[in-house]
C-alpha cells in the first residue's frame, strides 16, 4: 500500500453537529473538573496556611484511588446493558454527584488573618515617627525608609478588629477569636530588639483594660536570620506603659483596639519592613482539614471517574473512520478549551476585594463551578446517542471472582498493545511535565516578579492562562487539519516541538523588570497542551480497532479507563513532587516576600527544566509509533469482514 494513499470519509461515517455539540459540551465539563482542582489547591497553601508537603500529598493519594477506580470503571462501563446504553447512566450520576462533592469540599473556614493584608482588615493606620512616615507597599507590607540621624525607634500601629468597626463600619468587623499563634515576617538590616504590643479596646484611652506584650530578638528567629517569628498568644505578658490596666486581666483578643509593633536600636541607614503580621489557628486546625480535604477529595474524584471514564469512551466508539475521529476531538477540545480560558483566572477571582480572604473566594468560586458540572454534564448523558455494534455481554450471570479475573486479563491484555503503551507515555510526560511545571508559576510570580503582590501575579497568571488558551482555540483545529493532511504521528512531532521553544521562551519571559515579557511565550506552549488530546483521543480509536482485530473485544472505556490512569497517576506524582520539591527549594509561605535568592531560582528551573525535558522525551517515543493512515484503514477493512460489512471510505492518491 503505498505511503501517500489518503483516505476520503463516507458519509454515513461522520458524526452530525448536534451530536457533536453535546459530547463538545461534557468535554468542556470533563475539562472544569481537571482543571479547576489544580487551579484551586494553591489556596490550601498561600491562604488556608496549610503546610506545602502536606498540600502535596493532598494533590497525590486522592489521585491515587482515582487512578485505581477508573479501569474498574471502564471494564463495568463496556459490560454493562441498559435501556439507556452502557455508558449514559453513569454520565448522567457522576456528573451530579461530581458538582455537589466539588462544592462542599471547598466549603473551608480560614487558617489565618493577616493583619496587615488588604483583607479582611483593610489598611488603616501607620505611625513611625513624628517625622517619617511608613507607607504600605504593593505586596501589602509596611516599608520605612529611616536614618539614623532622624529616627532610632520607629512603631507600627493597626487597627483591632474593634476599632476597626468604630472607624471604617460595622461590615468591616472580623472575628478574631480562635486564632491562638502569631507570625511576623519582618526584614530590618540593623537592630537590638523590637517588641509587639496587643493593645485592648479600653487601655489606650486610659478605661479599664490592658495591653500584652512580647520581646523579640534575632536569636528567636524560626529562620535564624531575623526575618520570621513565631510565638502564641499566651506567650504575651502583661504590659503597665498604656491605660489604667484594670481589666479582667485576660486578654480579649477581640476587643483589642490596635495591633503595634516597635522597632529600637535602628542603626545607619535602611529599609524597614513589615511583611505580614498573621494570627493563625493552632495546628490541631490544620491536621482536622488536611483529614477533612484528603477524604473530601477522594470522594470527588470518584465522582469525576464516573463521569469521565465512561464519557471519554463514548468519544471513542462514535465512528469508525480514521479521520472524523479527528474532527471530532478537534470540535470537542475547541470547545472544552473554553473552560480553560477561566480557570487561569482563579487565583485572581479568589484573591480580589470581592472576598474577605482568599479562603473565603474558593469558598464561593467552588459553589458556582459545582453547579456548572452538575447543569451541564448531565447534556452528552441526554442527548448522545450510542452506535448499535455491540454483541451481547459474555459475562453475564458471571460470579464476581470471575468477573475480576476477567478484569485483571483484560488489564494484562492492554498493556500488551505496544502502540498504545507509546501513546500512555507520551501524554503522561507532555500532559503531566506541563502540569508539574505549571504548580510552580503562580509561586514564581508572586515572589519572584512582583515581590510579594499576589493581585498582581494574579493578574498575570490570568492574561497567561487566558492568551494560552486563546491561542489552543486556534491550535486544536489547526492541528485536526494538519492531521488529515499529514498523519497524527507527524502533527504531533511537530506541535511538540514548538511547545519546547515556548518553554524556552518562558525563562526569558520570567524578568522582573519586564514581567509581561513572559505572554511571550504562551502561544507556543499552547501548541504542547492544545495539540495533545486532540490527536490523542483519535489515535486511541485507532488503537481500539487494532485491539479488536487482535482480541475480537471492544473495549473503549478499559482503554480510556487506563489511558487516563496514567493521567492521574502522573498529576498525583506532580502534585507530590511540588510539595517536595517546594521543600528542597526552600520555600516558607510565612516567610511571604523574603523567600532566598536560591530558593527563587529553584523554583523557576522546576517551573521551565521539568516540562521541557519531558517534552524532548515524549517526541522519542512518538517517533517510533507505527499506526498509520494506511494501516488504521487496512485494520477497518478486516473488522468490517469480519463482521460480514464492506469498508465504506474511499482511498484517493494525494
Amino acid at each position: 500500500m503505498s505511503a501517500k494513499t489518503h483516505y476520503k470519509t463516507a458519509r454515513e461515517d461522520r458524526i452530525s453537529l448536534k451530536q457533536k455539540s453535546a459530547y463538545a459540551v461534557g468535554m468542556l465539563v470533563n475539562n472544569l473538573q481537571a482543571a479547576a482542582l489544580p487551579a484551586m489547591v494553591v489556596i490550601l497553601n498561600l491562604g488556608l496556611g496549610m503546610d506545602v508537603l502536606w498540600v502535596g500529598l493532598i494533590g497525590a493519594i486522592p489521585r491515587i484511588f482515582d487512578a485505581v477506580s477508573d479501569p474498574l470503571l471502564g471494564y463495568i462501563s463496556d459490560n454493562t446493558r441498559t435501556r439507556w446504553g452502557r455508558r449514559r447512566p453513569f454520565i448522567f450520576a457522576g456528573a451530579i454527584l461530581a458538582g455537589i462533592i466539588f462544592a462542599l469540599m471547598w466549603q473551608l473556614p480560614s487558617g489565618y488573618i493577616d493583619i496587615l493584608d488588604k483583607t479582611p482588615i483593610k489598611q488603616h493606620q501607620t505611625i513611625a515617627d513624628t517625622e517619617t512616615d511608613a507607607v504600605f507597599n504593593d505586596a501589602g507590607g509596611v516599608v520605612l525608609d529611616y536614618s539614623e540621624e532622624a529616627i532610632s525607634e520607629a512603631s507600627f500601629t493597626f487597627y483591632g478588629p474593634e476599632a476597626l468597626a468604630t472607624e471604617a463600619g460595622s461590615s468591616m468587623a472580623t472575628n478574631l477569636d480562635g486564632f491562638p499563634q502569631v507570625e511576623i515576617n519582618v526584614n530590618i538590616p540593623e537592630f537590638d530588639s523590637f517588641h509587639v504590643v496587643f493593645n485592648e479596646a479600653a487601655a489606650i484611652n486610659g478605661s479599664a483594660g490592658e495591653s500584652y506584650s512580647i520581646q523579640l530578638t534575632e536569636e528567636m528567629s524560626e529562620d535564624g536570620k531575623g526575618n520570621l517569628y513565631k510565638f502564641k498568644l499566651v506567650d504575651l505578658a502583661r504590659s503597665t506603659s498604656t491605660g489604667d490596666q484594670t481589666g479582667n486581666e485576660t486578654l480579649d483578643i477581640q476587643s483589642l483596639d490596635n495591633i503595634s509593633i516597635h522597632l529600637a536600636g535602628l542603626v545607619g541607614t535602611g529599609t524597614a519592613t513589615i511583611h505580614s503580621l498573621k494570627l493563625r489557628k493552632s495546628e490541631k486546625f490544620f491536621v482536622t482539614y488536611f483529614w477533612y480535604f484528603m477524604a473530601m477529595s477522594i470522594l470527588f474524584f470518584l465522582a469525576y471517574t464516573v463521569f469521565a471514564t465512561p464519557f471519554v469512551a463514548f468519544g471513542y466508539e462514535m465512528t469508525p473512520d480514521y479521520h472524523e475521529r479527528t474532527r471530532l476531538h478537534a470540535f470537542a477540545n475547541t470547545v472544552g478549551q473554553l473552560a480553560w480560558l477561566g480557570v487561569p483566572w482563579f487565583y485572581a477571582i479568589m484573591s480580589s476585594a470581592l472576598f474577605r480572604d482568599t479562603v473565603h473566594g474558593a469558598r464561593t468560586l467552588a459553589i458556582a463551578v459545582g453547579i456548572i458540572v452538575a447543569v451541564f454534564g448531565i447534556i452528552p448523558a441526554i442527548f448522545l446517542k450510542e452506535r448499535q455494534t455491540l454483541e451481547p455481554v459474555k459475562n453475564a450471570g458471571k460470579s464476581i471472582g470471575e468477573n475480576m479475573s476477567e478484569f485483571f486479563k483484560g488489564i494484562v491484555t492492554t498493556f500488551k498493545c505496544r502502540p498504545f503503551v507509546k501513546l500512555c507515555g507520551a501524554t503522561f510526560l507532555v500532559f503531566n511535565g506541563f502540569q508539574l511545571g505549571m504548580s510552580f508559576s503562580i509561586y514564581v510570580m508572586i515572589y519572584y516578579l512582583f515581590g510579594g503582590n499576589d493581585g498582581d501575579a494574579g493578574k498575570l497568571m490570568g492574561w497567561f492562562g487566558m492568551l494560552t488558551s486563546i491561542a489552543t482555540l486556534g491550535v486544536i483545529p489547526l492541528t485536526g487539519w494538519i492531521a488529515t493532511k499529514i498523519g497524527k504521528r507527524k502533527t504531533f512531532l511537530i506541535t511538540i516541538s514548538l511547545s519546547i521553544l515556548g518553554y524556552a521562551i518562558k525563562w526569558v519571559g520570567y524578568n522582573p523588570d519586564y514581567p509581561y515579557w513572559l505572554l511571550y511565550a504562551a502561544p507556543f506552549v499552547a501548541f504542547g497542551t492544545g495539540s495533545l488530546f486532540t490527536l490523542m483521543g483519535s489515535m486511541i480509536s485507532d488503537v481500539c480497532d487494532y485491539d479488536e482485530l487482535e482480541t475480537h473485544q471492544r473495549r473503549e472505556g478499559v482503554f480510556g479507563a487506563i489511558y487516563w490512569w496514567m493521567v492521574k497517576v502522573g498529576m498525583a506524582l506532580a502534585g507530590l513532587l511540588t510539595g517536595i520539591l517546594l521543600k528542597v527549594s526552600g520555600f516558607d509561605v510565612a516567610l511571604g516576600a523574603a523567600q532566598s535568592e536560591n530558593t527563587l531560582f529553584l523554583i523557576r528551573v522546576f517551573d521551565v527544566g521539568i516540562p521541557l525535558l519531558t517534552s524532548v522525551t515524549a517526541l522519542w517515543i512518538i517517533s517510533t509509533y507505527k499506526l498509520t493512515e494506511g494501516k488504521a484503514y487496512d485494520i477497518r477493512t478486516q473488522l468490517e469482514a469480519r463482521r460480514g460489512k464492506v469498508a465504506v471510505a474511499d482511498a484517493t492518491e494525494n
